[in-house]
């Protein structure tokens, strides 16, 4: 049984994040980035957020679009730490291989990036999305 297309790209960016040497500097190593955070993390930490999927079959192939957001997480005081980890985040994923288990990474780009306090006033949030355009391997 396949993976799917969404579980083919997080684990895609998840292993790749794990291994960038920026990304390691800035979220330790291993690198602090979580599907489901721990209660209490240790800041700061990234998790996966929403993440979209859409159809694009063509006359010629079969593809996918994916939307996949990053959330950084920051008790630091003010952006910078957030707009620090952010900036490593959007030069990692600019390197992910075009080959995830059962599917084939054809484009990967940021698509939009934020930074704001969350609710509890302690917190800044910063998102990073992604949209890729995948295909399976037949």
């Amino acid at each position: 049984m396949s993976k799917g297309p969404e579980l083919s790209l997080q684990e895609a960016v998840f292993s790749h994040l794990q291994q960038d040497t920026n990304v390691q500097n800035a979220l330790g190593s291993p690198v602090r980035l979580y599907d489901d955070p721990p209660s209490s993390p240790m800041y700061p930490f990234v998790s996966f957020g929403r993440h979209q999927f859409r159809p694009l079959d063509g006359d010629q192939a079969a593809l996918i679009e994916q939307e996949l957001s990053l959330h950084v997480w920051s008790r630091y005081s003010g952006k910078t730490e957030g707009l620090q980890v952010l900036q490593a985040l959007r030069e990692a994923v600019q390197s992910i291989p075009a080959s995830m288990d059962d599917h084939v990474l054809i484009d990967l780009r940021v698509v939009f990036a934020d930074t704001l306090r969350a609710k509890d006033g302690r917190v800044f949030q910063s998102i990073l999305r992604l949209r890729a355009l995948t295909q399976p391997i037949s």
